[in-house]
């Protein structure tokens, strides 16, 4: 899938760029969109529009929002009558309480790099510029009542930073509401490193990880999301895997620990489309 970091500008080309979170806007393992035309005409509640993968023409986009800033995507080619088909889930913006009404984004490097304008409720446009990230995103269900009950849409997590190196562990809590998270995780061939993060948007957190005991310096983890609820915020994550996907278990303030079953995001529909 391809997740770009993303920064905003308001107030005029010479005006400050400010951290825009992570957008997810495809779902190809090996193809990248260069291309996002969707507007909202319900505040955020679903979209409608086009994009365009590298190699191809415009395809049609449908979008519902499932939780905060992440939306059940499809994609129409062959005509309006053609059917719909299953494009995954998208981040589409990064604010708590504030949902995007319009992007209109474009590449012209193949999809390493995006550039335009989105929209957030209640605001003008605002210019986007964004890079690939190298965080890996899973598609997260939930569950609670027991082994037996259903498991619930948990939003599209992204964890890590090096792209061929598997995320194969977690273990981190927070004392403060889900505003920092501290503990380990683990790279796949490795053992266990230091971990902490600091929330900058809705569900959003700037990481750092350790290696080398207490006194060895912190480096750039990347930038995560974590957990799907905005304002309710993840104070402990305990999963672990083998390299394709995590499990075991969450907890959201003011709840107990919940079921969590983490699985790569990338729609088999689009990857052979």
């Amino acid at each position: 899938m391809t997740i770009y970091a993303t920064q905003n500008q308001w107030g005029g080309n010479s005006a400050p760029w400010h951290d825009g979170g992570l957008l997810s806007i495809g779902n190809r393992a090996d193809q990248n969109p260069i291309a996002l035309q969707i507007q909202s005409g319900d505040g955020g509640k679903s979209f409608t529009g086009t994009m365009t993968y590298e190699g191809e023409g415009p395809i049609g986009v449908r979008a519902t929002l499932v939780t905060t800033n992440c939306y059940q995507v499809e994609n129409q080619w062959g005509g309006s009558s053609a059917p719909w088909h299953d494009a995954g889930l998208f981040l589409l913006g990064a604010r708590n309480g504030q949902n995007a009404v319009a992007f209109d984004l474009k590449s012209s490097d193949g999809g390493q790099t995006i550039t335009g304008t989105m929209t957030y409720a209640g605001e003008g446009p605002i210019g986007v510029k964004g890079s690939v990230s190298s965080g890996t995103g899973f598609d997260a269900t939930n569950q609670w009542g027991g082994n037996s009950a259903p498991w619930h849409q948990g939003g599209l997590w992204v964890l890590g930073c090096r792209p061929d190196q598997p995320v194969v562990a977690l273990d981190i809590s927070s004392a403060d509401n889900g505003r920092t998270l501290t503990g380990t995780m683990t790279y796949s061939g490795e053992g266990p490193i230091g971990f902490k993060a600091t929330q900058t948007m809705a569900d959003t957190y700037s990481v750092l990880n350790q290696w080398g005991g207490d006194q060895a310096p912190w480096h750039d983890g990347g930038v995560w999301v974590i957990g799907c609820r905005g304002t309710q915020g993840v104070v402990a994550v305990k999963a672990t895997g083998s390299g394709n996907g995590l499990s075991g278990t969450m907890t959201y303030a003011g709840e107990g620990p919940i079921g969590l079953n983490l699985v790569p995001a990338v729609s088999e529909a689009l990857a052979e489309a």
